[in-house]
């Protein structure tokens, strides 16, 4: 008797505990997020709402994002951004956009470069964006990744 009552005790402690948790889709923590280095400041934001043309979530498939990159360090050349997420179960990276080549970062304190909606699979884990440039005079090639957590 003891048993049945510990058993029937622990079954619905379960079902109570069960029936509270909520299933969550995947999304980047805490819009917008920042990491800054001494080259860049890169900022994913909430997707841009203002135009009914731009890439909208698809619910089971893809969230939204725009992206914000501006140059925080020395004045630079020939700057490349580059979108890429991850796919469980593979090493491989898959672009989310061409290579972009934005003249505006070119220039400490310039404009931002602003990507609007871009779409980043809900199996994705990380998003991460890769920026190469050149240093005033020199030909060295330089990059820094910055990869941000979709919970």
């Amino acid at each position: 008797m003891k048993k049945l009552t510990f058993i029937t005790f622990i079954t619905s402690i379960l079902l109570l505990v069960s029936n509270s948790i909520e299933a969550k889709a995947l999304a980047l923590p805490e819009l917008p997020t920042t990491e800054t280095s001494k080259q860049w400041a890169v900022e994913v934001t909430n997707p841009d709402n203002d135009d009914p043309n731009l890439a909208q979530s698809k619910k089971g498939v893809y969230h939204t994002y725009s992206l914000n990159v501006k140059n925080v360090g020395k004045e630079v050349h020939d700057v490349k951004v580059q979108l890429f997420r991850n796919e469980l179960n593979s090493n491989t990276k898959f672009g989310l956009l061409p290579t972009i080549e934005p003249p505006q970062l070119n220039q400490k304190g310039g404009h931002p470069l602003h990507v609007s909606n871009f779409g980043l699979s809900e199996k994705a884990t990380d998003l991460n964006i890769v920026i190469t440039w050149k240093e005033k005079g020199e030909g060295r090639e330089y990059q820094e990744t910055f990869t941000f957590h979709q919970k």
